[in-house]
């Protein structure tokens, strides 16, 4: 139990450190978000047509149209514009609660992958490359399909690529000695 404890917490930490690094000191975050023009006329018209957080597709679809009413739409949406927005009704800027969240979600995610790579995770070399593996199935279970469906921005894409490989790397690196230490008498 402590191997997965121990292994989980400094693992946690390691990636919450690193995300921290490249979100702080790497340009490839900020260049990934574009500025709107007239954001203060854009957030003026959503807030005063939204009045609820959560995620809007516009122009809107009926969800409840027939296949037959779904496809029409469809034939009149090609080729004009539309947008996948994600509207907050106010700004909170507390940073300790997500901190805890991400660093907490961090120590199960790894809880349960050494629980995965179980008694026997293999050398050194191979704790590294399994946990590079799953940084990226990470990325193309989780972030690639918002491409596929949403057409979201390669750069943000490669942005949170880099951050997979990179944390799975250091991740990596940490348990491959962890994991396979000789208990010293």
């Amino acid at each position: 139990m402590k191997r997965i404890l121990v292994g989980a917490l400094v693992g946690a930490i390691l990636m919450f450190a690193w995300q921290a690094v490249a979100h702080m000191f790497f340009v490839y975050h900020h260049v990934n978000v574009q500025q709107a023009p007239n954001s203060s006329a854009i957030l003026a018209l959503l807030s005063s047509s939204i009045k609820e957080d959560g995620q809007y597709f516009l122009p809107d679809m009926n969800v409840n149209a027939t296949a037959a009413e779904q496809e029409e739409i469809g034939k009149n949406m090609e080729g004009k514009p539309w947008a996948f927005v994600t509207y907050h009704t106010a700004w909170k800027s507390d940073m300790a609660m997500p901190m805890i969240r991400q660093v907490a979600t961090m120590f199960l995610v790894l809880a349960f992958f050494i629980w995965v790579l179980g008694k026997s995770p293999g050398s050194y070399g191979t704790v590294l490359a399994k946990s590079l593996v799953t940084g990226f199935i990470i990325f193309l279970a989780a972030w690639y399909p918002q491409n596929i469906w949403w057409h979201m921005p390669w750069p943000v894409l490669q942005a949170e690529l880099y951050d997979l490989i990179a944390g799975w790397g250091l991740v990596g690196l940490w348990l491959g000695w962890w994991l396979n230490r000789r208990s010293v008498k």
